[in-house]
């Protein structure tokens, strides 16, 4: 996507501090948009707004700092997640507290995102939601089973969202293995899915950028998930 410009276009990108969704930040700064940016660590970027979208309350923060500045939302990412590896088989170490946890930031996050700022995106000529669901929620195959099922229901609000919520656009995008550090894979993992993954390589945050810049870009698409992982759910 270089050489790509959007000018007057304001985004706010959830767990936008590192990874995947600073990997998306930088893409969306150097095409022009203004990104608002959150985490749940301290920054002095004016334009960084500290909460967990996981607490309605911080959610209303972030939308009252936009609305203040901006008066609009033009582009939602709601990428913010958690996660920790708990091997599939072992059921009983799924605790519920951990349970929960995946459940509040990977699913109620993006739907309390969507819903706060309905009506800022209401606002925009041209207003799109992506949502950063994971080759996870497709294949059942990622970090623990209450991960993967949070990302397949992500992608099936996804669709519910983009049916209901028109003229808004709302898209996912799936990566597959992006190298951030998000999860602490056992020994081996890395290399055995790198073999697996005909590009040959594992994703970088601006991999799924450039995604998500198409997006904001594509005009005549919603209800989709696009799937991003060098071709590995194809072995």
């Amino acid at each position: 996507m270089e050489g790509t410009r959007i000018e007057n276009k304001i985004a706010l990108i959830t767990g936008s501090n590192r990874g995947i969704g600073k990997g998306i930040a930088d893409k969306f700064e150097d095409a022009g948009i203004t990104v608002i940016k959150n985490g749940l660590s301290d920054s002095d970027d004016k334009l960084y707004v500290k909460g967990d979208v996981g607490v309605s309350k911080d959610i209303v923060k972030i939308k009252e700092f936009v609305a203040e500045k901006f008066g609009k939302l033009d582009i939602l990412v709601n990428n913010a997640a958690f996660t920790k590896f708990v091997e599939h088989k072992d059921l009983h170490k799924l605790s519920n507290d951990l349970f929960d946890k995946i459940y509040s930031t990977n699913l109620r996050g993006p739907f309390l995102c969507t819903q706060i700022f309905h009506e800022l995106l209401l606002k925009s000529d041209d207003p799109s939601i992506i949502n950063i669901a994971s080759v996870a929620g497709i294949n059942g195959q990622g970090s623990n089973i209450a991960y993967c099922a949070m990302k397949a229901a992500l992608i099936n609000m996804t669709k519910s969202l983009a049916r209901c919520l028109t003229p808004i656009r709302v898209n996912a995008i799936s990566p597959g293995l992006v190298e951030t550090g998000f999860v602490q894979f056992p020994k081996g993992f890395v290399p055995d899915t790198i073999s697996k993954t005909p590009l040959n390589r594992t994703g970088q945050p601006g991999d799924i950028g450039d995604a998500a810049l198409s997006l904001v870009n594509m005009k005549y698409i919603t209800g989709e998930n696009i799937t991003v992982d060098g071709g590995r759910l194809l072995n």
